[in-house]
């Protein structure tokens, strides 16, 4: 419980010290930043000491992180003192929003809290992975984090979301087995509070009262982080025997097998072992009887709930924290950076950080949030015709100098800013491809029903109000082409594709409904912005298109990575899905207010019609419900663990002597000590490296691939690991202990069952000092 509560007054204390900043920067939110201050304090801490450190001028200890926090405190103070009359008249003003805001933090940060409780251990999936890289940004002082399984070498992937939260670990002084499960309860609290903060400000904007955008701003919380997809659905029928082999066999997902009625329990939830994991493999198209099309569909609640603490998931409350000074960015007027002031050039430093930070985090947002900013900028200058007039330039002038004038510099300084994380990054991407395999529509209804049962009638029904203007055939223009231009590029890519790919044809008309979709939904805020100005609909029908867009890509492109055949789109399907489902979660959160405030004017068949489809797309969210539930129970039934939060207790009560070598190496190695430990993928390999942060030779080989690609830095890690352990020679191991600066060698149960056998392993006694022993667990310092 002290863990705890140091945690969350450590997140409170940071959010408080950066509100004022966020107050000043963000004036057109409804809760002036409130919301989003938490995320962009820890950004702004999280950079400081990384800066600092990357360049080797102050190291990332805890008392310097702490003195960034009060040297944020006392900058914030400043202003708050200066400002402290419209302070306290937005507070009087605003304390429900504000309070309300409060409430859903806290509420979500506990109920996480209390569900990974019951499902602590960071012992499935990639967690080793992900507790390595969290133990690495907390050990690291100066100069950028050592990758835990590569001795010598910095890590090779965006690991900024790790060191921000290894941040708050060190601030608050809790250890990281339990900060993890900490973290991995803070990051949906911040997220859920930050789409709170951004979807009631959209919902005000557009004259909601103060209750009506409380609730507004619920509703984008659920669909961010607590709806899911109809997979769950299939599961509870299948549970169920509802449903004949030919339904099973046309849905085609795999593992999704046809029920046995006589062996089926028909329990509220399934009893299969990992059988929600299953929500996030839908798409596959198989071949005889093989598929050749695996991707990923995660969506947040899914990664909440799994415990993986990976980029992906750790960026979302930044990435909505840039959506927040989007939206400010619409809704004020267009800056001249020619003029002094401190609001638009901070305003355009925090949006650089945050985009930097994005990137940083998770390398596949930037593009996305490029783009919105881009486009907010562009649509901002579209519908200004006093400002044709005075130029005399056109409507493509005035966009293209809207958008130098903001969105260029701040993506340069989102570059320039984190210049020493770029200069030693590398990566496995070659390229993009024109994809092969398009998603069948049972599978797309399947992943995005429950999100666009709410977008897609919003982006009709905004058409369908839309005004046509004198310039329609320019806006009828821009429509198609933001809709069609990926079609046309998918277009040359086929043309230079070794494979058959697809008719054009038959492609055009796959992917035709998303393109009307988003045709109309530019149509609409082309429409919305130049009659109405900067309102809320505007802003949610950006996010809208922009998350359409995301689900049409995969159809037609993806990033060629590290994944060979069979798996080509699989992470492009993955990670594009994701922000897809984040933003087609604030839209939502916006469209269900409009829904609720047409009723009150609707009468006769308008109304009919409405109740009618208002009542299929309960069905449909409800469904969405299902799965939140079911998989909750059985992910906590199945993990089997007593009530902790420390995220290696189960090391302690399976491997004592183990857990007890890991406190030892954390008590008692310095900090620029490595240890030799025997190299395997998954499961408790590298166990006291990325338990520790103490980095070792080389480990998890396939993930170091996947960061690295071909990298000649990997040649040969692997095969000095065995030989160090099975050569009869001391002189040899040494040497080449002393070639990768390693001067600490553990031996446990993975070291005895794979290097015992060659016999190498007496001969450490020889020239290294036993400095830990308990059970089938030894540590040896070298005497040289």
């Amino acid at each position: 419980m002290l863990d705890v509560l140091l945690w969350l007054i450590t997140v409170e204390i940071i959010g408080l010290a950066a509100f004022p900043l966020a107050w000043f920067l963000l004036p057109k939110l409804a809760d002036r930043g409130y919301g989003l201050s938490k995320p962009f304090g820890m950004l702004l801490v999280g950079y400081a000491a990384w800066i600092l450190a990357a360049l080797r001028l102050v190291p990332s200890v805890r008392f310097t992180l702490i003195a960034l926090v009060l040297l944020m405190a006392a900058g914030s103070a400043a202003l708050a003192y200066r400002r402290r009359d419209d302070l306290a008249a937005f507070f009087k003003k605003n304390w429900r929003l504000v309070a309300a805001c409060e409430l859903v933090f806290i509420a979500f940060f506990l109920a996480w809290t209390l569900f990974r409780s019951f499902d602590p251990a960071a012992d499935h999936t990639e967690q080793p992975m992900d507790m390595a890289l969290l133990n690495a940004s907390i050990t690291s002082s100066v100069g950028q984090p050592e990758d835990p399984w590569m001795r010598g070498e910095a890590i090779s992937y965006y690991y900024f979301g790790y060191w921000m939260l290894g941040a708050v670990s060190e601030i608050s002084g809790v250890a990281s087995n339990i900060s993890y499960n900490l973290a991995m309860a803070l990051i949906p609290a911040l997220a859920t509070a930050a789409i709170f903060s951004v979807v009631a400000t959209m919902a005000t904007a557009d004259g909601a009262r103060l209750r009506l955008g409380i609730i507004s701003g619920l509703a984008g919380g659920m669909a961010m982080g607590v709806l899911s997809n109809l997979e769950g659905v299939l599961e509870f029928l299948r549970e169920s025997a509802v449903g004949a082999r030919g339904f099973y066999d046309w849905i085609a997902i795999d593992g999704l097998t046809a029920p046995d009625p006589e062996t089926a329990q028909g329990a509220w939830a399934p009893s299969e072992f990992w059988w929600w994991f299953r929500t996030t493999r839908v798409i596959n198209t198989f071949r005889d009887g093989q598929g050749i099309d695996y991707t990923i569909q995660e969506f947040p609640f899914f990664s909440f709930m799994l415990g993986d603490l990976h980029p992906h998931m750790m960026v979302i409350p930044f990435a909505i924290l840039f959506m927040g000074f989007a939206l400010n960015f619409f809704r004020s007027p267009l800056p001249d950076l020619r003029k002094l002031d401190y609001r638009v050039y901070g305003g355009a430093l925090a949006m650089g950080v945050t985009l930097g930070g994005i990137a940083f985090a998770n390398m596949w947002d930037l593009p996305t949030y490029a783009a919105l900013l881009v486009g907010v900028a562009a649509l901002k200058a579209y519908p200004e015709p006093d400002a044709q007039a005075e130029s005399g330039g056109g409507t493509l002038d005035r966009m293209a100098l809207a958008v130098v004038q903001v969105p260029l510099v701040v993506i340069a300084l989102a570059v320039v800013l984190y210049l020493p994380y770029y200069v030693g990054f590398t990566s496995s991407v070659a390229g993009i491809g024109a994809t092969a395999t398009p998603t069948r529509y049972v599978h797309a209804f399947i992943v995005w029903g429950v999100p666009l049962v709410v977008v897609g009638p919003f982006v009709i029904a905004s058409f369908w109000r839309s005004v046509v203007g004198a310039d329609w055939r320019g806006a009828a223009l821009i429509s198609l082409v933001v809709a069609f231009l990926p079609f046309l590029a998918w277009l040359a890519l086929r043309a230079d594709a070794v494979e058959p790919v697809g008719s054009a044809s038959s492609r055009l008309f796959h992917i035709l409904p998303l393109a009307l979709l988003i045709a109309l939904a530019v149509w609409s805020l082309i429409s919305e912005t130049r009659e109405r100005g900067a309102t809320g609909r505007g802003f949610a029908l950006i996010l809208a298109t922009l998350g359409l867009l995301l689900i049409m890509g995969p159809e037609l492109m993806y990033v060629d990575d590290f994944f060979g055949a069979g798996t080509q789109r699989m992470n492009t399907v993955f990670k594009l899905y994701y922000q897809a489902w984040i933003l087609l979660a604030a839209a939502s959160g916006f469209a269900f207010f409009l829904w609720m405030r047409a009723r009150d004017s609707q009468t006769g068949w308008r109304r009919l019609l409405t109740t009618l489809f208002s009542l299929c797309a309960g069905v449909v969210i409800i469904a969405g419900l299902y799965y939140p539930a079911a998989a909750s129970y059985s992910k906590v039934r199945e993990s089997g663990s007593e009530q902790t939060l420390d995220a290696l207790a189960y090391v302690k009560t399976h491997r004592p002597a183990e857990y007890a070598a890991i406190e030892f190496v954390k008590d008692n190695l310095p900090e620029d000590a490595a240890i030799l430990e025997s190299v395997g993928e998954w499961t408790d390999n590298g166990l006291i490296s990325r338990a520790t942060g103490v980095p070792n030779i080389f480990n998890w080989p396939g993930h170091e691939s996947q960061w690295r690609g071909d990298s000649p830095l990997i040649e040969g890690r692997h095969a000095d690991v065995v030989r160090i352990y099975e050569t009869h020679d001391p002189d040899e191991a040494l040497a080449l202990l002393a070639e990768y600066d390693v001067d600490y060698i553990y031996i446990g149960p993975r070291e005895l069952d794979r290097h015992a056998p060659s016999g190498g392993l007496d001969k450490f006694a020889g020239f290294a000092d036993v400095i830990f022993q308990q059970g089938d667990a030894t540590i040896f310092r070298t005497r040289r």
